[in-house]
């Protein structure tokens, strides 16, 4: 959802959304989404304003912002894939779950690699540019 958000305030180009707006677009509750706004407020990332014309605009650049700090802003466990414990019984069962965490582990590293190599800035290009295939395949349809 962070990175929704993110995406959305990168595409208003600094018009001020609403909770409402934004929880709307991702198909949630505005006091969902208004946690997460919170989260990435106390990291630096959003700027809110209350009042009339009020909303969240972006507090950064968005090609200052790396999808792996919007993660990091969110998230309080270190882990996308919480370990196995290896306190398992038998043989068997503490090599697998030492296996399949180092298995995690990599993959974790090398997503976190992959968001620390893209901004919001090009992440919002990318889609934009998905956006309008969308529609013009959608009239020529």
């Amino acid at each position: 959802m962070a990175l929704h958000i993110m995406g959305f305030l990168a595409f208003s180009r600094g018009e001020a959304l609403t909770s409402e707006v934004l929880a709307e677009t991702y198909g949630t509750s505005p006091v969902v989404l208004r946690r997460v706004l919170a989260k990435l407020k106390r990291a630096g990332l959003v700027q809110s304003r209350r009042g009339v014309g009020g909303g969240s605009v972006l507090a950064r650049r968005a090609d200052s912002v790396t999808l792996r700090e919007v993660y990091e802003a969110i998230t309080e466990d270190t882990h996308l894939m919480p370990p196995f414990s290896e306190n398992c019984r038998g043989p068997v069962a503490p090599v697998l779950a030492g296996y399949v965490n180092e298995l995690f582990g990599e993959a974790e590293q090398a997503l976190l690699a992959k968001m620390q190599a893209v901004t919001v800035a090009e992440m919002d290009r990318d889609v934009s540019r998905r956006i309008l295939r969308a529609k013009d395949s959608g009239r020529n349809a």
